[in-house]
């Protein structure tokens, strides 16, 4: 709908108040338009008003707003440095979800406060907001493919609030995701973590990544653009993910590379304490050897730099001793793993 492009967020909000284009007008309390900067960096996609939305007018101020809430301070945010809208801007009955023709209906609207914002990125949360953007067969866990976009707008898909209230975890997973988003949007810089700190909750965390081998012996280094830090591709396991998954996936979005697992490499612990939410941390990274199949070298943003390198290389550039170590374990595991020879020279490439 072109008439809606130019408009301000405040004559767009009054025109979805005023809104009857769906039978979702005939039992609303209020329509509920959506609220944050009007040059948000993230723009946040939830399914749709609850009852206390329709009450106040305003999205996510329920159980699930809560959620909501701790995720995004989770991933140094607030509410008012985000635009959160939905894909319907009505309350279903019953909450039921959106019909077709009702998200069609409202698919206007959505457009004219994607481009009156203009987000550097969009988290879609839960499985109707991401159809509802990217059509039917958008899925968050779709193999061998890239991040999605709209409009040349990256997309993160995540869970919804409200699934976190019946399983914990995925409160977890949507606070890294919209961490993720934040990486997106621009490099910043972490609260620094430290040593462990007396008398702190302890949080367990799971991660696995790949020790990725080039057909000319050489390993894959990412360096992190808020610290200048050369480290191997690694992220958290997901709920229903296997930690194979999890590496092959990490790899796919840190890197744009597709790469086939070898055979598993090694495991690191350690413990830290994290600032952003006050908690000893206890985590463990599973490492597999795996080898390039495919795709292009294209680091995601918050990482300024990819190269492939040699051993002693490798070696120089690591900052950590864990992430050493995870290299020395898969020169070592080179040759019966792939039947090459082990190598050691300095040369690295971008």
């Amino acid at each position: 709908m072109d008439t809606l492009v130019a408009e301000p967020l405040e004559a767009l909000a009054a025109r979805i108040r005023a809104c009857t284009l769906c039978r979702l007008h005939e039992g609303r309390t209020n329509a509920v338009p959506g609220e944050g900067a009007a040059s948000a960096r993230l723009l946040l996609i939830g399914e749709g008003p609850g009852r206390h939305e329709d009450e106040q007018g305003r999205p996510f101020v329920g159980a699930a707003g809560k959620v909501l809430d701790a995720s995004l301070a989770k991933a140094g945010l607030t509410r008012g440095e985000v635009f959160i809208t939905n894909i319907v801007k009505c309350r279903p009955p019953e909450n039921r979800k959106p019909k077709a023709d009702e998200v069609a209906a409202c698919r206007p609207y959505l457009e004219a406060q994607i481009r009156a914002v203009r987000p550097a990125a969009i988290v879609t949360m839960g499985d109707t907001a991401l159809k509802g953007l990217l059509g039917p067969s958008a899925s968050r866990t779709a193999p061998g493919r890239r991040r999605p976009r709209h409009e040349g707008i990256p997309v993160v898909a995540t869970y919804h609030p409200a699934a976190a209230l019946y399983d914990r975890r995925l409160g977890e997973v949507l606070g890294s995701d919209l961490a993720r988003a934040v990486r997106l949007v621009a490099p910043i810089t972490r609260p620094r973590s430290g040593r462990p700190r007396q008398s702190r909750r302890v949080r367990p965390a799971l991660s696995s990544g790949c020790a990725v081998l080039d057909g000319e012996n050489r390993i894959l280094l990412l360096r992190r653009a808020d610290e200048g830090l050369w480290c191997l591709p690694k992220g958290t396991v997901e709920p229903g993910e296997t930690l194979q998954e999890t590496a092959m996936r990490e790899v796919r979005e840190e890197t744009g590379l597709s790469v086939r697992i070898l055979a598993p490499l090694t495991e690191i612990t350690y413990s830290f304490y994290s600032p952003s939410d006050d908690a000893n941390v206890e985590k463990r990274v599973v490492y597999f050897l795996a080898e390039r199949t495919g795709g292009r070298l294209k680091p995601e943003p918050g990482f300024d730099d990819a190269r492939w390198c040699g051993r002693a290389d490798a070696l120089r550039r690591l900052h950590f001793e864990n992430d050493r170590n995870v290299v020395r374990r898969a020169f070592e595991a080179l040759a019966p793993a792939t039947g090459r020879t082990r190598g050691r020279g300095p040369a690295a490439s971008s």
